[in-house]
């Protein structure tokens, strides 16, 4: 790392300062050529290359040989073991940045289709029991307001199987007067239908709300992702009141009830049919 013409000079490799002297040259060359190749600044590409190399060469006892690493199995058994506690988003971005490496220093032609970075389990149902629990944890809050909002918050969970982020963010203008559907603002702009046993509690959530005002916590200044939370501790309960749960709970029920998976896919906003297929280790519901 002495020369200023190698890219390593503006890299200080941290992670495989022990082993710079046996990898270092390898890395460098292989990084002066990628860069070239793939027009972009070479100090960008060390961060993942680095470990990516390390872990070839330490863990897999691999010579320092592009052809035998940059295979994209490789690059696969890599992101799935070699990456232990990072994110889905994480991984899916790694492998992304080391297969465009792969095509340039490889010959390799592609025969078989990548694997789908493995997701986390998908959050369990709540059972029937856990239910009745949650219905009396609401109708017993000890002020009207905090039943109201008790009540609200199982409505669009339970009822339109809304995220925390979006439920978060459902104004009086979003739900129809009729408590029958609740429009979604963001991303996954769309329209869901509720479920009929909660449109009642929506219905007369909104009474007395304006326009603008938030449906769950009217009067917030915000919508923030921990309110959720803070409104269930200050009812100081032990009870596992979480809308990922109700959100499971929606989706289990909407497929028990054979709901069209295109159908469904709308309505929830779900982006793929394999995300829905998560949730059907949990039927039938009981």
């Amino acid at each position: 790392m002495t020369s200023d013409s190698s890219s390593s000079s503006t890299y200080t490799p941290l992670l495989a300062l022990p082993w710079w002297d046996r990898i270092g040259p390898f890395l460098t060359a292989l990084v002066d050529d990628v860069s070239t190749e793939l027009s972009v600044e070479p100090r960008s590409l060390y961060p993942f290359l680095t470990p990516f190399v390390l872990w070839c060469w330490q863990t897999k006892a691999l010579d320092l040989d592009r052809q035998k690493m940059f295979r994209r199995s490789r690059i696969e058994s890599f992101v799935i073991n070699g990456m232990p506690g990072m994110s889905r988003g994480t991984k899916n971005t790694m492998r992304g940045k080391l297969l465009r490496v792969s095509e340039a220093v490889t010959t390799e032609i592609p025969t078989t289709p990548l694997h789908g970075i493995g997701r986390s389990t998908p959050t369990p149902p709540y059972d029937a029991k856990q239910r009745a629990e949650l219905y009396s944890w609401a109708r017993t809050r000890g002020t009207a307001t905090a039943r109201r909002d008790a009540g609200v918050l199982l409505a669009l969970g339970f009822g339109a199987g809304l995220p925390t982020r979006e439920l978060l963010a459902v104004r009086h203008q979003d739900v129809a007067l009729d408590g029958s559907t609740v429009r979604v603002r963001d991303a996954r702009r769309r329209t869901v239908p509720v479920e009929d046993d909660w449109q009642p509690v929506l219905r007369r959530a909104i009474q007395t709300l304006d326009e603008d005002d938030w449906v769950f916590r009217a009067g917030r200044h915000s919508a923030a992702s921990g309110q959720v939370a803070d409104f269930v501790r200050r009812t100081a309960t032990d009870l596992d009141i979480r809308p990922a749960r109700m959100r499971s709970t929606w989706l289990c029920g909407r497929l028990v009830n054979n709901t069209p998976v295109d159908t469904l896919l709308l309505e929830s906003g779900v982006q793929t049919y394999a995300s829905l297929d998560r949730y059907r280790r949990f039927l039938p519901l009981h």
